[in-house]
C-alpha cells in the first residue's frame, strides 16, 4: 500500500465536533436543530462506528499479546484519545475503515510500577465500561451522561481538585494540534505536545488532559441511553452501549451484558461490515404482524461456493467439468445452487434452471422443458442484448423446421416464434429418432443462446433423484458430444457448465444419472460431488443471529437449544424458527425494538427426532379445509399454476384457492410469478404422506377421471398429460367400473402420442406401457384397434430407448393376434431396426429380405451386375425430365411406404456388407417411387443411382443425379433422408469440386442426420468427415481432436462398427504426430468386429498399408497391401473419395515394390492401373487428383528408368500440390523426390528436397514422420561413412536435419 500524503491528529471532542459541522452543512437552515437528524445520518454513524472499532481493536490487541500499557479504567477517557483523518490518498484505500482510526494519549496510561493496568485488582470489564462513556459521548455529539455529570457536580476528585462542569464539545482547538504524517501515532511524538520549550510539562497547560485519579473502585451509577434514542440512534447501537455500560454494575449486569472486549469489538465489525442487519432497527411493528421472515440468504457455504465458482471458472474456460451437489434432505442444495445462478447472473453468464419432480415424470422433458421455457418467458418480459426477434430469426436460420419441434416443448418458444411461423412450419413428424432429434436441436438451442450473448451457458437441475432418462440423455449430449455440424472450433462444451442437486445416496448403478457420471471419466471430464453436512453449532448461530438481526453474542444460547433439537439441519431449524414465532415462544419486543424469546419454554419443548414429522405435525395444526388443499396440491407435484388450480376447482367442484393463500402466509408454500410452489420439496412429501397408500390412489383416481373430460383439443395437451398420470399414479386396482378400463387405455394412447410428438419416448413409452396395463383379458378381440396401436407405439418408443427386451415381447404379442401380414409390419420394421443396430446387421437384411417378398418385392436371386442394375434404372428415368421427377406426386400407399422404409434399410446394411446387392434395391426405389409416387425415402434412391453412375465412370452424369437427390429431399418436404442423400452425394461432389470445399458439406449431412434423429447417418457423415479432412491434407493435431469427438460420439451412441472404423484412422493419425496415444474405446468387440465385418477389415488394412508406406517399412506396406487387394473384392459399390487416395496409396506402394521384388510385373501393372484412374478423375477435378496423378508418373518413370521424365514429373506434382493446398502431399511428393535423387547419387538435389519436405511435414503437424526422415538421413550418412548427426534433433527445429543433410553433401 502507497504512503499517504498528509494526516491530520485531533482530539477526538474536536473530531466529533467537526464532523457535526460538516454534516450540518447537508440541512437547510429551515432546521430547528439538525443535530438528531446529523447524529444518525449514515455518514456520521459509519465514521463514528469506524472510530469506535479503532478503539476497542486498540484494547483487543494489547490484551492478546499481554501488553502492559492499557489506558486506566475511568469514567472520563475522552479527553486522552485522539483521531486520525487520512487526507489526500494517493492510491487507493483497501478498505474504508483505514482512514479514520483512533488511539489514546500516554496521559491514560497509569506509570506506577506498583500498580499496573493488567493486575488483578482490575477486572476487564471495567474497561469495557470506561469504552462504553467514551462510546456515549461520540454518539451523542459529545456529550456526557447525565447520570454522570450529576455525580462529578458534587464528587471531590483530589485534595485540592473539583472537577469542573463539562460542556457538550471539549474545548480544545484543532490548530494548537500537531499533525505526523503517518498511519501509526508514535506516543512519544504526541507527548511532545504537551511540553515547553525547555521541555518540561507545563502544569496550567489548558489543552492537557486533566490528570484523573483511578476510578477502578468506584461503583458504576445506572446509566440510561434514553437520550440516545431520543436523537433517533438506531436501536441496537444504543443497546451495545447500554450492555457495555452495565457490565461494571453487578445489580445490571445481564445475560446481554458485555464480558469481553473482543465481544464488543465484534459487534461493532457486524455492524460495519452488514448494517442493514445489525445496526439498522426492525420494524417491530410489522414483524409483530407477519411473524418471523426468512430470506434466502446462504450461511456457513462459503468454502462451497468458491469451489463451485472454481469449477465454473474451469470449465467455461474451456476444462469441461460438471459439478453435483449432494446432502441430506433440507441441507441448502438447492440455495446454495440459487446462490451460485446470482454470481453466473451478475457475472455476464446464462442461467438456465429447472426442476424434476417425483410425481410428474410423465411429462415429456419437464425439467429441462422448465428451464428453456423460463428463459424464453424472462426474454419477454425483460430487454437484453438478444431480442425475441433475434432468438426467433437465429433459430430459424439454424434449424429450420425443425425449430418447431423444440418449441412443441418449450411453449413460451412458440409465443416467440409466432402462430404464422409455426404454422408454416411442416408437422410431420417422420423421423429416423425424434428423441435424438430433440437433443440435437437442445444443444443447437444452446448454441445460439450462448454465441448471441458470447456468454457461457449454465444448466441447473434440482432433485436429480427424480430425473428421467430422456433429460439426463440430452444432458449427456449437452456436455459430451461437440456440435460438429457447426464449424471446426465450435464445441458447446466449451461454453456449457452443469450443476446439478441431489439427495444423499439417490443416485445408484441404475439411475440414469450414473451414465453421466461414467462418461466424464471414461473422457477424462473433471467431474466434483460436492456434499452438504448439516449446520455446525456455530454456523447455525450465524444463521439465527442474521435472521434476527441480534448479535452472534447475544443468540447463542437460543442457538444452542435449536442446534441440539435439530440437529443443524438447515430446514428443520427454519421450520422451528417460523414454528417458535407463530406460537410467541420468539416474538417481537416493541419496547425494545429486537427480537425475545422464552428460553426455559423452547428448551422443554418435545419436537420429533424427524423434520419430516414436525413439518406433518405443523400441517395438522392447520385447518381441516387447509390440511385437505395441502394434500390435493401435493399430489401434483411441487408446484401448480393458477390456471391450474381454478382448473382442478371448475373439475372437482370445490374452492381450494383460499386454503393455499392460507397456506401461503403459514409458510408452507411460496406464491411466485402466479404459480404456488411447496416451500421445500420435503413439505409436499409430508403432505402427501399424510395420506395411506389407498387414500393416495384413490385421490389420484378422482383427480384423474375429473380432469380426463377436459383434456379435449390440441391446446389442453398439459391437461391430458396431467390426468393420464394421476391416473396411472392410482394404477388399474383403483378403477370402479369396467368401462373405465377403456377409457383410461385410450387417455393414455393420446398422452403418448403427444409425448412422442414432443420427443420424450422414455415418457411416450411409460403411457403406452401403462395403457397396456388397464387393458383386460380378451382386449385383442374385443378392442383390437386399440389394443394394436398400443403395442405398435410401445414397440416403436422400445426401439428408439433401446430396450430390446421390451421390444421383444411387444413385437410377438403383435405377431401372435395381428389380423393380418400388414398389421405386423411396423414391429417387424422396429426389429428389424434393432437388430441392424445391435451388431446383427447380416440377421437384419435376411429378415428384411423375407418381409419385402412376402410384400411381393424379390430381391433375393437377382444376378445383376451393378451395370445392369444401373442401366434398368436409367432406362425407367428415361421418359422422364428432372422437373417432372421433381413435380411427381407424393406416396399414399401405407404398405408402399413401409416397403421403402425396409428398403431403405436394406440399401445402407448391403452397401456395407453385400455391396453387389445394393444397386438392386435401389433399382427397386426408383421403380416404386415412379409407380407409387415419391415418398422420404425415394431422394435415397437417386443419390445412390448417382454414386454408382460415378463409379462406374461417369463422374458428370453421376454428380447431375446426386444434385437432383438433393433438390427431390427438399420437395418432399422431409428431412428423415437429408443425412444419407449429403453424405454419399458428398463423397461425389468431392470428384468435382474442390476437396477441402466439400468438408463443409458433411458438416450438413451431420446435423440434417441429428435433426431427424438419425444417428447412423449422423455417424456416416462424421467418419467421412474425418477420413477425408486427413486426406486434404488438415493440421494433424486439429484431425486428432475431430476424431477423438467423433469417437466420443459414437461411443456414447454404441455405434462400434463406426466406432473401429474411425479408430482405424486416429492411429494413423497418432502415429504421424508420433505420440503412443491409442483410442480410448479399444474393447475385445471392437476386435471381433475387425475379424468379421469386411468393410471394417478394409479400412484396417489400408491405414496400415498407409502408414508403412509413409514411414517407409518395405515389408510391411506390401503384406498389408496384399491383405487389402484381397478384401477389395467385396467392396462399397459406390463411389467414395476414398477409392482414389486408396488407388493413390496402393499405386505408390506398388511401384516401389515393382522396383524391388521379383514380382515387379504384378505391382508395376497395379501401379499403372492406380495411375491411370487417377488421371482419368484428374479431368473431372484437376484441383484435387492432378498432383496425385503427376507423383504416379513420378513414380512410373522411376521404375522405367526413365529419370529425365521423373525429374519433371516430381516437380509437376509440388507444384501442383501446393498451388491446391495439400501440404502433406507437397511434403511426400519432396521426400520421394529426394529417395529418387538419392539414388541418382545426387546429393545436393536429395539434400534441397529432404530439408523441404521435412519443413512441410512439421507444416503438416506431423512429428512423428519428420523424426522418421531424420533417422533414415542418419542412417544412409552412416552407410557412406559419414559421421554421425553433430546436432541432436528437436521436434520443430530443421536445423538439425539440414546440418546433416549439408554435411552429408560435403562429404
Amino acid at each position: 500500500m502507497s504512503e499517504r500524503s498528509s494526516t491530520e491528529t485531533v482530539l477526538i471532542s474536536e473530531w466529533i465536533r467537526r464532523t457535526i459541522d460538516e454534516g450540518a452543512r447537508t440541512f437547510k437552515p429551515s432546521f430547528t436543530d439538525p443535530l438528531p437528524r446529523i447524529l444518525c445520518s449514515d455518514e456520521y454513524l459509519i465514521s463514528a462506528l469506524r472510530v469506535a472499532y479503532s478503539l476497542a481493536d486498540w484494547i483487543c490487541k494489547a490484551e492478546e499479546n499481554g501488553d502492559k500499557i492499557l489506558p486506566m479504567p475511568s469514567s472520563d477517557w475522552t479527553d486522552g484519545i485522539v483521531v486520525n483523518h487520512y487526507l489526500h490518498q494517493t492510491s487507493t484505500i483497501e478498505g474504508h475503515e483505514n482512514l479514520i482510526q483512533a488511539e489514546f494519549l500516554p496521559s491514560l496510561f497509569n506509570t506506577n510500577n506498583n500498580e499496573g493496568p493488567n493486575d488483578d485488582s482490575i477486572n476487564p470489564v471495567q474497561y469495557i465500561y470506561s469504552l462504553g462513556i467514551v462510546f456515549y459521548g461520540i454518539f451523542s455529539g459529545g456529550e456526557r451522561p447525565v447520570e454522570l455529570l450529576k455525580e462529578e457536580r458534587t464528587t471531590v476528585v483530589g485534595s485540592d481538585e473539583i472537577l469542573a462542569e463539562h460542556s457538550i464539545f471539549d474545548p480544545l482547538l484543532s490548530d494548537q494540534v500537531v499533525a505526523p504524517n503517518d498511519f501509526g501515532i508514535d506516543l512519544q511524538i504526541l507527548d511532545e505536545l504537551w511540553k515547553d520549550d525547555e521541555g518540561e510539562i507545563e502544569e496550567d497547560d489548558q489543552y492537557r488532559p486533566k490528570k484523573r485519579q483511578n476510578d477502578q473502585n468506584q461503583t458504576s451509577s445506572s446509566i440510561s441511553v434514553e437520550p440516545l434514542k431520543a436523537k433517533w440512534i438506531p436501536g441496537p447501537l444504543c443497546d451495545l452501549i447500554a450492555n457495555m455500560l452495565d457490565s461494571n454494575n453487578d445489580t445490571l449486569s445481564g445475560e446481554d451484558s458485555y464480558k469481553r472486549m473482543m465481544d464488543v469489538r465484534d459487534d461493532l465489525q457486524l455492524m460495519l461490515e452488514k448494517p442493514a442487519i445489525f445496526l439498522r432497527d426492525q420494524d417491530v411493528g410489522r414483524l409483530s404482524i407477519t411473524g418471523l421472515q426468512f430470506h434466502d440468504a446462504v450461511f456457513g457455504r462459503s468454502s462451497e461456493l468458491s469451489a463451485i465458482k472454481e469449477a465454473y471458472r474451469r470449465s467455461v474456460s474451456g476444462a469441461g467439468e460438471l459439478l453435483i451437489i449432494s446432502g441430506v434432505s433440507g441441507s441448502g442444495k438447492s440455495l446454495l445452487a440459487s446462490e451460485f445462478g446470482n454470481y453466473v447472473s451478475s457475472d455476464g453468464g446464462i442461467l438456465l434452471s429447472g426442476k424434476f419432480d417425483q410425481l410428474q415424470q410423465g411429462r415429456p422433458f419437464s425439467a429441462l422443458a422448465s428451464a428453456f421455457d423460463s428463459y424464453c418467458g424472462n426474454l419477454i418480459r425483460k430487454d437484453g442484448p438478444l431480442t425475441t426477434k433475434d432468438l426467433a430469426s437465429k433459430l430459424i436460420s439454424s434449424l429450420g423446421r425443425e425449430v418447431y419441434h423444440l418449441a412443441r416443448i418449450v411453449p413460451t418458444l412458440a409465443i416467440i416464434l409466432g402462430p404464422r411461423v409455426m404454422g408454416d412450419f411442416s408437422h410431420d413428424q417422420v423421423c429416423a429418432n425424434p428423441q435424438e432429434r430433440l437433443q440435437h436441436l437442445l444443444c443447437q438451442f444452446v448454441e445460439v443462446i450462448s454465441s448471441s450473448y458470447a456468454a457461457p451457458v449454465v444448466l441447473f437441475l434440482d432433485d436429480l433423484q427424480w430425473a428421467d432418462t430422456a433429460s439426463i440423455d440430452a444432458v449427456n449430449q449437452l456436455l459430451f458430444t461437440p456440435d460438429i455440424s457447426s464449424s471446426l472450433s465450435a464445441k458447446i462444451g466449451n461454453r456449457f457448465f452443469f450443476v446439478g442437486c441431489c439427495r444423499e445416496a439417490g443416485i445408484d448403478e441404475k439411475h440414469p444419472l450414473w451414465s453421466v457420471f461414467c462418461h466424464a471419466k471414461l473422457l477424462d471430464v473433471k467431474y466434483t460431488n460436492l456434499k452438504l453436512r448439516c449446520f455446525e453449532e456455530e454456523t447455525l448461530n450465524l444463521m439465527v443471529s442474521e435472521t434476527l438481526c441480534l448479535s452472534p453474542r447475544v443468540t447463542r444460547s437460543l442457538s444452542s437449544i435449536i442446534y441440539h433439537k435439530t440437529q443443524g439441519n438447515p430446514l428443520f431449524v427454519s421450520r422451528l424458527m417460523l414454528s417458535l414465532s407463530k406460537d410467541g415462544l420468539l416474538r417481537p419486543n416493541l419496547n425494545r425494538r429486537r427480537w425475545e424469546w422464552d428460553k426455559k419454554k423452547i428448551e422443554s419443548l418435545k419436537l420429533p427426532e424427524d423434520v419430516a414429522m414436525f413439518i406433518t405435525n405443523s400441517i395438522e395444526a392447520l385447518s381441516e379445509d387447509v390440511q385437505s388443499s395441502v394434500c390435493v396440491l401435493s399430489c401434483f407435484g411441487a408446484t401448480a399454476d393458477t390456471a391450474f388450480i381454478k382448473t382442478l376447482e371448475k373439475a372437482l367442484d370445490r374452492k381450494l384457492l383460499d386454503s393455499l393463500d392460507t397456506a401461503v402466509a403459514e409458510g408452507l408454500l411460496d406464491k411466485i410469478d402466479d404459480k404456488y410452489r411447496f416451500s421445500h420439496d420435503r413439505i409436499q412429501e409430508a403432505a402427501y404422506n399424510m395420506m395411506n397408500i389407498l387414500e393416495q390412489g384413490r385421490s389420484h383416481f378422482t383427480y384423474g377421471m375429473a380432469l380426463a373430460p377436459l383434456a379435449t383439443g390440441e391446446e389442453e395437451y398439459s391437461i391430458l398429460l396431467t390426468a393420464a398420470n394421476q391416473l396411472n399414479l392410482a394404477g388399474p386396482e383403483a378403477v370402479q367400473e369396467e368401462s373405465q378400463y377403456v377409457t383410461i387405455a385410450d387417455l393414455n394412447l393420446r398422452a403418448g402420442k403427444k409425448s412422442m410428438e414432443m420427443s420424450d419416448f422414455v415418457a411416450a413409452y411409460s403411457y403406452f406401457d401403462a395403457g397396456i396395463s388397464f387393458l383386460r383379458k380378451k382386449h385383442w378381440e374385443k378392442h383390437y384397434a386399440l389394443s394394436l396401436e398400443l403395442f405398435n407405439l410401445a414397440a416403436e418408443c422400445a426401439l428408439t430407448n433401446r430396450d430390446t427386451v421390451s421390444l421383444k415381447l411387444l413385437s410377438e404379442q403383435v405377431i401372435k393376434y395381428g389380423r393380418s401380414y400388414e398389421d405386423t409390419l411396423n414391429v417387424m420394421y422396429s426389429v428389424t431396426c434393432s437388430l441392424a443396430s445391435s451388431s446383427k446387421l447380416p440377421k437384419s437384411i435376411e429378415k428384411g429380405l423375407d418381409i419385402l417378398a412376402n410384400l411381393g418385392i424379390e430381391l433375393r436371386g437377382n444376378e445383376s451386375s451393378m451395370e445392369d442394375c444401373v442401366n434398368g434404372a436409367k432406362d425407367l428415368l428415361s421418359g422422364y425430365t428432372d422437373d417432372e421427377i421433381l413435380n411427381t406426386k407424393r406416396m399414399t400407399d401405407p404398405t408402399m411406404i413401409i416397403a421403402m422404409k425396409f428398403l431403405e434399410k436394406m440399401e445402407l446394411g448391403m452397401t456395407q456388407i453385400m455391396p453387389e446387392s445394393a444397386p438392386h434395391v435401389m433399382q427397386q426405389i426408383i421403380q416404386i417411387s415412379l409407380s407409387h409416387g415419391m415418398s422420404p425415402v425415394s431422394p435415397i434412391g437417386f443419390v445412390h443411382l448417382g454414386s454408382y453412375i460415378a463409379k462406374l465412370g461417369d463422374i458428370s452424369e453421376g454428380y447431375r443425379y446426386v444434385k437432383l437427390a438433393r433438390s427431390l429431399t427438399d420437395k418432399v418436404g422431409s428431412r428423415e433422408s437429408a443425412g444419407e442423400v449429403i453424405c454419399f452425394g458428398t463423397q461425389v461432389r468431392a470428384y468435382v469440386e474442390p476437396l477441402q470445399a466439400t468438408l463443409e458439406y458433411h458438416y450438413e449431412g451431420h446435423a440434417a442426420a441429428m435433426a431427424s434423429g438419425d444417428i447412423m447417418q449422423a455417424a456416416t457423415n462424421t467418419i467421412c468427415y474425418c477420413a477425408n479432412i486427413l486426406l486434404a491434407g488438415m493440421n494433424l493435431h486439429t484431425t486428432r481432436e475431430k476424431c477423438a469427438e467423433s469417437e466420443n460420439f459414437m461411443y456414447e451412441r454404441k455405434m462400434l462398427i463406426f466406432m473401429v472404423q474411425l479408430q482405424c484412422i486416429q492411429r494413423s493419425v497418432f502415429k504421424l504426430i508420433g505420440t503412443d496415444e491409442k483410442p480410448k474405446n479399444d474393447s475385445a468387440e471392437g476386435e471381433n468386429i475387425l475379424a468379421t465385418n469386411n468393410s471394417v477389415m478394409t479400412s484396417h488394412y489400408f491405414q496400415n498399408a498407409y502408414i508403412s508406406f509413409m514411414f517407409r517399412l518395405y515389408d510391411d506396406s506390401k503384406h498389408y497391401t496384399e491383405k487389402y487387394l484381397d478384401c477389395i473384392v467385396s467392396t462399397w459399390a459406390n463411389l467414395l473419395l476414398l477409392h482414389a487416395f486408396h488407388a493413390f496409396y496402393i499405386g505408390l506402394v506398388s511401384f516401389w515394390v515393382a522396383r524391388k521384388s521379383r514380382e515387379e510385373q504384378s505391382w508395376y501393372q497395379r501401379g499403372n492401373k492406380s495411375k491411370l484412374a487417377l488421371k482419368k478423375w484428374t479431368e473431372s477435378s484437376q484441383w484435387s487428383f492432378e498432383n496425385k496423378w503427376y507423383l504416379l508418373e513420378a513414380e512410373e518413370s522411376f521404375c522405367n528408368n526413365d529419370f529425365d521424365a521423373a525429374k519433371s514429373y516430381y516437380d509437376k506434382a509440388i507444384s501442383s500440390a501446393k498451388d491446391h493446398k495439400f501440404v502433406h502431399e507437397e511434403a511426400l511428393a519432396y521426400e520421394l523426390a529426394g529417395y529418387f535423387y538419392l539414388e541418382l547419387g545426387d546429393i545436393d538435389q536429395c539434400v534441397e528436397y529432404f530439408l523441404h519436405a521435412h519443413e512441410r511435414y512439421q507444416e503438416w503437424g506431423a512429428s512423428g514422420k519428420c523424426d522418421s526422415l531424420f533417422k533414415f538421413v542418419e542412417g544412409f550418412m552412416r552407410e557412406r561413412a559419414v559421421q554421425s548427426l553433430p546436432i541432436a534433433h528437436d521436434d520443430g527445429d530443421d536445423c538439425g536435419l539440414a546440418s546433416s543433410l549439408h554435411q552429408a553433401g560435403r562429404d
